[in-house]
């Protein structure tokens, strides 16, 4: 996971990723246009060699201030970086307050459209497309569907044209390449103000003077990096033989501009960001970090970004959903859409560990998001209290997986559809209800359960036009025991606090058994 520490100008962002850092062990890549510049120390409020040393610390103190740099440079020199940590399955911060810096380097931010002829791939056999895909971007391959032979060809084109499929994903969605998660250090802007005042005070006493002075002996005045605001404001007033307090003042005015323009930044150009102080924000990406510590020391680092990067459709959050959905949040899907349009029931309880006394009465949607909050605040979470009757109860976005844990067969038939127009990954529970051992839950394929719901779904489907080659694909969770026979009740369906619970976990095995084949 990307761990982007935002905020405004003095809001103490770099400290508090130095301190993560050490503490944790993470590498930092710095999104500042000017730190990476030597000599330049104390007008960028760079840190120092003491306060980095040990850290993987990029784009920092790197070229001479005559180099020309741009933020697509930046993006050249430090998407490699990123992208490396990422394979490797490692958590990184990322942290600096020029925010367009940090869109080129997390979002298909592309700096020319320059159009390269691709290969003719039509004549060639699709075992040949899809090694050739794989070998090329495995991600790509295990996001599309490799058996349609005109996905492939366009996927490869993608490819010759210098994007993938992820990054058009990306680009149409509004969303990161890679797993990020966004946090903003709040500050009032009175406070932030005195800040950046003690800060400038601060810089003048620590020599600014002289390092201007030097940096002038050295490099001519109109250099790209002495634009940053203090070096702009000293090297024009010492040409103007301004008083030192009027340029340091004009410095104060022109940084609580710069922190103004980096609060309307960051609320129109960041989406889904978590505010707190630096204290609080700190404790989020400590305690992120910490609950994935077991699960990476069993998972591949392939499996860990796909989980992160994944988002879930949900419906239903019973017995059964109610347990898949936590096991899903515990191992660090980031993104939740709940659908279930009941209330909880006094019932309820005997089998559905994800509520308690006090949810009774309540909309199961939204207690089920509390309760992924209450694990990982950092969970985005979208309850909707509504039952799916037709294509237009669906979210219109897509996800990567589709977890399927309602008894309704028309609402099934359109979840997987979905799934199927979207091209996500669809998993259902099939009737758990009336069995008592949990031993006896099973993960496999449609045709292998016969209870009473997979018959209909089954049939429902043929109707609907789905062939029994495409039936035979579906994923299910469901039971190889005889139901129980009990009394008959038209509202409410046996169950007990075994088998349910059990199926939900089995849906998180499957996803996990999906991944876990795929790579390494």
């Amino acid at each position: 996971m990307i761990y982007v520490i935002l905020g405004q100008t003095a809001s103490g962002k770099t400290k508090t990723a130095i301190s993560l850092a050490r503490e944790l062990h993470l590498p930092i890549i710095s999104a500042d246009a000017y730190q990476c510049f030597k000599m330049m120390q104390i007008g960028t409020d760079k840190p120092s060699k003491e306060e980095v040393d040990g850290l993987d610390y990029y784009f920092y103190d790197e070229y001479e201030p005559d180099k020309e740099m741009s933020v697509f440079d930046f993006q050249k020199e430090c998407r490699p970086i990123l992208e490396k940590y990422v394979q490797e399955g490692k958590d990184v911060l990322v942290v600096g307050g020029t925010f367009l810096y940090i869109k080129a380097l997390l979002f298909n931010y592309v700096f020319t459209n320059d159009e390269k002829k691709t290969k003719d791939y039509s004549s060639l056999p699709l075992d040949e497309l899809q090694r050739e895909l794989k070998e090329r971007s495995l991600d790509t391959y295990n996001s599309i569907d490799y058996q349609n032979p005109r996905r492939v060809i366009r996927a490869l084109s993608q490819l010759d044209e210098g994007t993938t499929h992820n990054e058009i994903i990306a680009k149409n969605e509004d969303q990161p390449l890679y797993p990020t998660t966004f946090l903003k250090i709040d500050i009032d802007k009175e406070d932030g103000n005195k800040l950046i005042d003690e800060r400038v005070e601060k810089m003048f006493a620590s020599g600014f003077e002289d390092e201007v002075k030097r940096l002038l002996k050295i490099y001519p005045a109109d250099l790209r990096a002495f634009l940053s605001i203090g070096y702009q404001e000293m090297i024009a007033g010492l040409k103007e033989n301004q008083p030192i307090s009027d340029i340091k003042e004009l410095i104060k005015v022109h940084t609580h501009q710069l922190a103004k323009k980096q609060r309307t930044f960051l609320r129109n150009q960041f989406s889904n960001v978590y505010s707190g102080s630096a204290i609080e924000v700190s404790s989020l990406i400590r305690n992120s970090i910490l609950l994935k510590e077991r699960t990476r020391l069993i998972l591949n680092p392939y499996a860990l970004n796909v989980l992160e990067s994944a988002s879930v459709l949900q419906a239903g959050v019973g017995g059964v959903g109610g347990e898949a959905l936590l096991g899903l949040a515990r191992l660090g899907i980031p993104s939740f859409t709940i659908i279930d349009g009941d209330q909880v029931e006094p019932s309820n309880l005997n089998r559905q560990s994800l509520f308690f006394y006090d949810d009774i009465g309540k909309r199961k949607a939204v207690q089920a998001g509390l309760r992924l909050k209450a694990i990982n605040p950092l969970v985005q979470v979208a309850p909707l209290d509504e039952v799916i009757k037709t294509e237009a109860d669906l979210p219109s976005k897509r996800f990567t997986y589709i977890i399927d844990c309602i008894d309704d067969v028309n609402a099934k038939c359109l979840l997987y559809e979905k799934a199927l127009k979207d091209h996500s990954y669809y998993l259902t529970s099939m009737g758990l209800g009336f069995h008592a051992d949990s031993t006896k839950v099973r993960y496999g394929k449609l045709p292998l359960a016969f209870d009473p719901l997979s018959k209909a779904f089954k049939e429902n489907l043929k109707k609907r036009g789905h062939s029994d080659q495409e039936i035979a694909k579906i994923d299910i969770v469901y039971a190889i025991d005889a139901r129980i026979k009990g009394k008959k009740n038209d509202q409410t369906i046996g169950s007990l606090p075994t088998v349910p619970p059990s199926g939900g976990l089995a849906l998180v095995s499957l996803i996990l058994s999906w991944l876990l084949e795929r790579k390494r």
